[in-house]
């Protein structure tokens, strides 16, 4: 793989004002092992570039609350949990911008074995825990044991049910079954139960791996742990250390003076819960330095015109989905018709300003796997193929989404009706769109999503073996899919990918309407930022610091 207004303005120009910046950073005395005292001294005998940053403040949004800091205590998987727990626990990789490249983090480097069986890691050696024990492979074992044992309670263990000895739910086979193994203090290797290759299963899966330390957890039962008073003051081995929470609403952290990855040049950063309306302005106020929620392409140019720091992603990776319930519209020409008669473009300028790329599959446009294919609106195709299959004009399908995609209905609706497809809409909560769509209520719908240049970010969309929210029974998605992930050589797979996006193309149990390009928007404070990253799940804070 490839190694990726004019309301808000006004209200800003009222609201850019000054705001204290809070000094210094208290330390919890309970947490004195855990945290340790960063200072001019540290920072130097480090190797970085000097100073003192204990009184340097990072200030950053979330427009969701975090379940828990416990990695494994959320049954949400959402990227606000993972967030939060990607700076104070390590994972064995990066995952750059996109799914571009995978990078060193908690292992230094790694290898495929055993055919494509296997994937070994070796580990930083200069890893610590926040109280200056090593890191080694045995943590990452003891780690792996954890989660599949079936006493500790982990709503997202099937995440782990690629590794051999576990069970389709990511259960351990029998005890201590599952195949991590310490081939010596820092040489991991984990062996799966179908060939994957290493970087795939980083991509996927890697977020969900968090390191914990065995010297501190080994003498409790596993059913104790997820209810341990540790959690309330967790040692991880992370870019930053703990300090305070303040349950669903603020967090304070503190930059680890001995992190592996480099030592973060700041003394506290503080996360805090902050309505999606009042990001753009926080920041202009001085009051928040970056914030974790793409915003939209109206508040981003208003921002720009305020003379914030504006950034557009490298690549156009938020994609829009029209859904279509295979079990209702059977016939491929019907689906096809309606990829003809849906105007991307025009939904590409009322929505996006302009800022996107209509899409012909799931791969991301200008992707090195994407087939020389373009599209272009066509009703009078689109009405052939209908009358191809039949299509009774007086019947009536139901379209649904959420309160914030009605625009969108509105345009797809008028288009459908110029090739001869009646649509009724109606707006209800997400969950009821989807529900609706996986029981047949619905025949319709749009959603969005985060695309990623690995060519199987959205395999979960198409497989018959799980229920889709398109309804697809088809199993010649899952195994085109499942050979994809299973080819080692590049080669090969490019070709594999080449014959899954005509296979899309031809079938079109779902219509991708564009790509679009995201924004980050952030204090001219705040250095070593990119707003992107978090798109994957991790952010590289040990890069994090305040302009002087």
């Amino acid at each position: 793989m490839k190694k990726g207004k004019n309301q808000i303005a006004a209200f800003l120009l009222s609201s850019v004002m000054l705001a204290g910046i809070l000094a210094g950073c208290s330390k919890n005395a309970e947490n004195s092992s855990a945290v340790l005292q960063q200072d001019s001294t540290v920072v130097s005998e480090k190797g970085s570039e000097g100073g003192d940053y204990s009184q340097d403040v990072i200030t950053y949004g979330m427009t969701q609350a975090w379940d828990t800091i416990n990695p494994y205590g959320s049954s949400s998987g959402s990227m606000y949990q993972n967030l939060v727990c990607d700076k104070l626990y390590d994972r064995l990789a990066f995952i750059e911008e996109a799914g571009t490249d995978v990078t060193p983090r908690g292992a230094a480097s790694w290898e495929s074995v055993d055919d494509g069986y296997g994937a070994v890691f070796h580990l930083d050696e200069n890893a610590k825990w926040h109280d200056g024990e090593p890191v080694t492979a045995h943590d990452w074992v003891f780690t792996a044991q954890l989660i599949t044992n079936p006493d500790f309670d982990y709503g997202l263990r099937s995440e782990f049910n690629t590794w051999a000895g576990t069970d389709d739910t990511g259960t351990e086979e029998s005890e201590g079954s599952v195949k991590a193994e310490a081939l010596d203090d820092y040489t991991l290797k984990l062996t799966f139960k179908n060939v994957t290759p290493v970087e795939d299963w980083l991509i996927l899966h890697n977020k969900y791996y968090y390191v914990l330390p065995q010297h501190l957890l080994k003498d409790m039962e596993p059913s104790e742990i997820k209810t341990s008073d540790f959690w309330k003051n967790p040692v991880g081995s992370g870019p930053c250390t703990f300090i305070s929470e303040l349950s669903g609403s603020e967090l304070q952290l503190g930059a680890f003076a001995d992190y592996h990855m480099g030592i973060p040049k700041f003394g506290k950063l503080v996360i805090k819960v902050i309505a999606p309306t009042n990001t753009i302005t926080s920041i202009a106020a001085g009051e928040m330095d970056g914030f974790f929620q793409a915003p939209t392409v109206d508040d981003a140019l208003a921002a720009k015109d305020m003379g914030l720091d504006v950034e557009q992603s490298k690549e156009p990776t938020t994609a829009a989905v029209f859904l279509i319930n295979n079990q209702n519209v059977q016939d491929k020409r019907i689906r096809q018709a309606m990829n003809y008669a849906i105007d991307k473009e025009l939904l590409i300028d009322q929505t996006l300003q302009g800022q996107g790329v209509a899409s012909t599959t799931c791969i991301i446009p200008g992707s090195p796997y994407e087939i020389d294919t373009k599209w272009e609106r066509d009703v009078e195709k689109a009405k052939e193929l209908l009358a191809e299959a039949g299509w009774k004009s007086d019947r009536t399908l139901k379209m649904v989404v959420t309160s914030a995609r009605e625009s969108m209905a509105a345009v797809i609706q008028q288009n459908l009706a110029e090739a001869g497809i009646q649509v009724e809409v109606q707006t209800v909560e997400l969950a009821t769109m989807f529900s609706g769509l996986q029981d047949g209520t619905y025949d319709l719908g749009i959603c969005g999503s985060t695309a990623m240049d690995y060519p199987l970010w959205m395999a979960g969309y198409y497989d018959n073996k799980n229920a889709t929210y398109c309804q697809i029974t088809d199993p010649q998605y899952a195994e085109i899919q499942d050979a994809i992930a299973s080819e080692l050589d590049e080669t090969k797979r490019m070709e594999l990918v080449h014959q899954y996006q005509e296979l899309l193309c031809d079938e079109m149990p779902l219509i991708m309407l564009y790509h679009g390009y995201t924004f980050s928007v952030k204090s001219a404070r705040f250095q070593g930022y990119n707003g992107f990253e978090s798109g994957v799940n991790n952010e590289k804070v040990w890069e994090w610091s305040v302009a002087k």
